[in-house]
């Protein structure tokens, strides 16, 4: 029977992790061999370190010149004057799609800079983002929109809420739910806050070599809260790897420790085992030294961190769903479980 881990931390602990690491025998780790199916190595544009992807900046960054800004603008004035159906940009459509392509096909990630947030309004900012995002990926999940700023009242600043996103805590290294996960930045805070990446297929490539168990581990059943009281854990894995002739080779992460471990006011349904705890630890710090991250931050009088977040999803590009994670798309993004029309809150909501 596997060893319990009564207690494991939102926040990962290095000690605690190192300490779980020295328990294994090392005759497990030398004789684990990776899952079937599993590849030694995985060799993509996607698999970055700090060092190499200062190579790839003309793939994943994106500075709005003039003439785009322009269009943009145009467009924004198109979509007020008229009925708001569409966002026309005619010109800067075919430089979308290659942000879209490289999100799938290159490095996983991009940046757009550029567009002057502050010379427009909130409502202004939002008709932008979601018309511009929809050349990227024109479904969009059901949440539609999300505010990712510090939600907790003045009056309360250590308020238990069930989301990080909702505070100015730190978060560790973490995948959304959604296909695309989009965020525009409208507000800086005074200090912190910076938003962290690191490459899922680089951490797959060092557990290969060093850790195949880990992997093992990985690929193996999870508890996975969801929120059906009839049947509130689904058992999955944590890594999925798609053997196919594409390019790049699929892997893809899905989790979040919030619902491993617990979060705020939010318990853990499931206990983990001694392998699981470390297993989760290991992608956090993997990705730290070398998923999707943010430091703790402090606002100021005048300066507040505040990003929208849309999950998106382009049907052109998208790779095909493992099974078990099918049904988490289709809650986000199936026509069938739409609960109505679209809503683009252009301000926060006061309460958490």
């Amino acid at each position: 029977m596997a060893h319990i881990v009564a207690f494991i931390s939102y926040l990962p602990d290095r000690t605690e992790y190192e300490a779980r690491a020295r328990s294994v025998p090392q005759h497990e780790i030398e004789e684990a061999i990776l899952p079937e199916g599993f590849p030694i190595y995985l060799s993509s544009k996607m698999a970055w370190d700090r060092e190499s992807i200062s190579s790839y900046e003309d793939d994943y960054i994106l500075n709005l010149d003039d003439s785009q800004l322009k269009e943009i603008d145009d467009a924004l004035q198109h979509f007020k004057a008229s009925q708001p159906c569409h966002f026309p940009l005619p010109s800067l459509h075919s430089v979308l799609r290659g942000v879209s392509d490289n999100i799938h096909k290159g490095t996983g990630f991009s940046l757009l800079r550029g567009i002057p947030v502050d010379r427009y309004s909130a409502e202004e900012n939002m008709i932008i983002y979601v018309g511009v995002s929809s050349h990227i990926g024109r479904m969009r999940g059901h949440v539609v929109v999300t505010h990712i700023t510090d939600m907790r009242p003045p009056s309360d600043p250590t308020l238990s809420v069930r989301i990080a996103g909702h505070t100015n805590e730190d978060i560790p290294f973490h995948t959304d739910s959604g296909d695309i996960v989009s965020l525009f930045a409208l507000g800086e805070p005074a200090e912190g806050g910076d938003s962290q990446l690191a490459s899922g297929r680089r951490v797959y490539n060092e557990l290969a070599r060093t850790r195949p168990d880990l992997i093992q581990v990985l690929a193996s059943d999870w508890p996975i809260p969801r929120s059906k009281k009839e049947d509130p854990v689904l058992y999955r894995p944590l890594i999925h790897y798609q053997n196919c002739s594409g390019t790049p080779a699929r892997l893809l992460i899905n989790f979040s420790r919030r619902g491993l471990a617990g979060y705020g006011d939010l318990n853990r349904t499931r206990l983990l085992s001694v392998r699981q705890a470390e297993a989760l630890d290991a992608l956090h710090f993997l990705a730290e030294s070398i998923l999707h991250a943010r430091r703790g931050y402090k606002d100021g009088p005048q300066q507040k961190r505040h990003l929208l977040r849309l999950w998106l999803r382009d049907p052109g590009n998208a790779w095909p769903t493992p099974k078990l994670l099918q049904h988490k798309l289709d809650a986000i993004y199936s026509k069938e479980q739409s609960p109505g029309p679209q809503v683009f809150p252009p301000y926060p909501y006061t309460t958490v």
